[in-house]
């Protein structure tokens, strides 16, 4: 009976332990995101696995568009530009990679410190799956401009594996990428 008294409580600290802890780095990479830290933020992102998740995502979002012609080669220079550490940062932070302000002043940005809300909150917008945590921000948000963000257990670290983006980041990574990286025309 007295192994009782020590296993649960032992048990139930491990469980609260294992409930925080992705949460906790979850604000970590906010921090690091937040003050432009890329060596903090290298322990706390598999860059590899982020970048293709990006890059398959505004590839998607590029074919689907009509204009295809015009910014072909502008999105491609695009999709080798995110894979940029720098790149990656603005995306994180403000939502946007574009270099024009009038592009970014209306998106969300997944790790923004409005974006979060309280621990409890991000709690009831997380899920478990084993080793991998996911969180949906804003969580204010309309569902429409939620991102998901995919944390997994590597190496005992949580780490930034995947970013779900919404429909209308998707679009303006598409027209920020294929502005930003148009063939500069001497002429003009």
């Amino acid at each position: 009976m007295r192994w009782m008294v020590v296993i649960i409580p032992a048990v139930i600290v491990l469980l609260v332990g294992y409930t925080v802890w992705p949460i906790y780095d979850l604000y970590r990479i906010a921090s690091a995101v937040e003050t432009r830290n890329l060596v903090a933020l290298q322990e706390f992102v598999d860059f590899p696995s982020l970048r293709a998740s990006l890059i398959r995502q505004i590839n998607d979002a590029y074919r689907k568009q009509s204009d295809k012609s015009e910014r072909s080669v502008g999105v491609g220079l695009g999709v080798v530009e995110i894979s940029r550490p720098e790149r990656l940062l603005d995306l994180l932070g403000r939502g946007s990679v574009s270099t024009d302000p009038s592009l970014r002043s209306s998106l969300a940005a997944p790790f923004a410190s409005s974006s979060f809300g309280s621990p409890w909150q991000i709690w009831l917008n997380s899920d478990y799956s084993g080793r991998t945590f996911y969180v949906t921000v804003p969580v204010h948000s309309p569902s429409d401009q939620h991102f998901q963000i995919k944390l997994r257990l590597r190496h005992w670290h949580w780490k930034l594996m995947a970013l779900d983006l919404p429909e209308s980041t998707k679009a303006h990574l598409v027209e920020g990428l294929a502005l930003d990286n148009q063939p500069k025309d001497p002429t003009h």
